[in-house]
C-alpha cells in the first residue's frame, strides 16, 4: 500500500482535540499498521520522531483511551452508522456522482429499491471505510452469489477487505479468486468424504485450507486416506485423516502408486522370519524318522 486513507469523520472528530504530538505518532504507528509491518517499540518512535519517549508511551495512553489500540489493527475504532443523518447523505448523492452510481448498481445487483437503512449502509462503507464503489458492487455480487446478499453481511465483508486493505478492484478480484479457489476445494473434499448434510467447522476448514495450500495431494489418496479412517476408526474423523495426510507427505508419498509400493515395502519389512527353530536338528530328526530309527 502507497498510500494512507482515513475516514472524514475520524479526523474531524478526533484529530483537532488531540494534541499535535499524539497526532504525530498516531499517524506513524498507522503507516506501519496500514501495511501489515511490525509497529516498533517505543523507544524507536521516539527516536525516529525526535520525541521523549515518554510523550510517545503518553500517545499510546491517550488513543487506548479513546479506543483506539495502537498495538493491534483497531487503531482506527469502528463509528457507528448514525454518526450520519439523512439529510447529509442525500447532500452527498447529490453532489457525488460515484456515490448516485454505487445506490444505482446496488439496486440492480440486489433486484430491488434500496431502503433508507441500505443507503446509510453502503454510504458507511463508501465514506467511513474508504472503499472503492466498485469494490462495493463486487462485494455485493459476491455475497448474493453465495446466497448471502443482505446488507448486514455486505456490510460484515466490506469491514473485512477494508482491514485487509483490499482496496483496489485488482486487489478485490484476485481475493476473489482465491475465495472461489477454497470454496471449489471445500466443496471437492466434502464430495469426497460424502460430507452433505453441513458445513466444515472453522478448524476443519483450516486443516482443508493446509491440504490445498501446502499438502497438494490429488484426489485419489486423499479418498485412500478417507477409506483408511473409515475402516480403523468407523466414522468420519477429518483429524485422523491430517495425520495420515501429513505421515504421507513426510514420506514423500503423493501418488497412489507410491503409496502401494510403500506399503509393500512396510509388509515385507514387518515380515519377521522366525529364529526359534533349529531347522539342522529338524532334517535329522526327520530323516531317522523315514528311515525307521
Amino acid at each position: 500500500m502507497d498510500k494512507l486513507s482515513l475516514p472524514i469523520k475520524f479526523i474531524d472528530e478526533y484529530l483537532p482535540k488531540a494534541d499535535p504530538a499524539y497526532v504525530v505518532v498516531y499517524l506513524y504507528v498507522y503507516r506501519f499498521i496500514s501495511n501489515d509491518e511490525p509497529v516498533p517499540d517505543t523507544s524507536q518512535i521516539a527516536f525516529t520522531l525526535g520525541m521523549k519517549e515518554s510523550d510517545v508511551v503518553d500517545a499510546f495512553k491517550y488513543w487506548n483511551n479513546l479506543g483506539f489500540n495502537l498495538g493491534s489493527k483497531t487503531i482506527v475504532k469502528t463509528l457507528h452508522k448514525s454518526i450520519y443523518t439523512p439529510s447529509e447523505i442525500a447532500e452527498h448523492a447529490r453532489n457525488d456522482k460515484k456515490l448516485r452510481w454505487l445506490y444505482e448498481e446496488a439496486q440492480n445487483a440486489l433486484g430491488k429499491i434500496l431502503s433508507s437503512a441500505d443507503m446509510l449502509t453502503l454510504f458507511w462503507i463508501y465514506d467511513y471505510l474508504c472503499l472503492n464503489p466498485q469494490i462495493i458492487i463486487l462485494i455485493i455480487n459476491f455475497a448474493k452469489k453465495n446466497g448471502k446478499a443482505t446488507m448486514r453481511y455486505v456490510e460484515k465483508v466490506a469491514m473485512d477487505w477494508a482491514e485487509k486493505g483490499i482496496d483496489t478492484v485488482r486487489k478485490a478480484e484476485k481475493h476473489l479468486a482465491l475465495l472461489e479457489e477454497k470454496n471449489s476445494y471445500e466443496n471437492k473434499i466434502k464430495s469426497i468424504f460424502g460430507i452433505r448434510d453441513r458445513d466444515l467447522t472453522p478448524s476443519e476448514k483450516n486443516m482443508v485450507e493446509q491440504w490445498r495450500s501446502e499438502l497438494n495431494l490429488p484426489e485419489e489418496l486423499l479418498a485412500e486416506a478417507f477409506e483408511i479412517n473409515i475402516k480403523r476408526t468407523g466414522k468420519l474423523n477429518l483429524r485422523y485423516i491430517n495425520g495420515i495426510l501429513k505421515s504421507w507427505k513426510e514420506k514423500g508419498i503423493s501418488t497412489v502408486t507410491q503409496l502401494e509400493k510403500n506399503d509393500k515395502k512396510t509388509a515385507f519389512s514387518n515380515f519377521d522370519q522366525r529364529e526359534d527353530i533349529d531347522f539342522e536338528a529338524r532334517e535329522i530328526q526327520m530323516l531317522k524318522k523315514r528311515i525307521g530309527r
